[in-house]
């Protein structure tokens, strides 16, 4: 049996809430994301995958629920942008 890494999985499960919240405040609605398909997924990968988890937390904190343009450390930017858009 294969042993999990817990702590990884809960760092990726931190930042994939964190992805939804960038998601609220960038105004991109998650059925559009989705509809996107491999570039949602890729979309997930890069977030898991980030070096700026507390960047992040920071940006969506500092917005206080005002829709903003994504930040430009932002991996996802462009998708971001994009599915505001409803072209991702």
């Amino acid at each position: 049996m294969a042993r999990v890494n817990w702590s990884r999985f809960q760092q990726i499960l931190r930042r994939h809430a964190l992805m939804e919240y960038m998601m609220d405040t960038t105004g991109v609605h998650l059925p559009t994301a989705v509809r996107a398909g491999d570039g949602f997924v890729e979309a997930r990968a890069k977030c898991a995958d980030c070096p700026h988890e507390q960047g992040c937390r920071d940006w969506i904190l500092k917005s206080k629920g005002a829709v903003r343009s994504p930040p430009e450390f932002c991996a996802n930017a462009e998708f971001f942008r994009d599915c505001k858009h409803d072209d991702c």
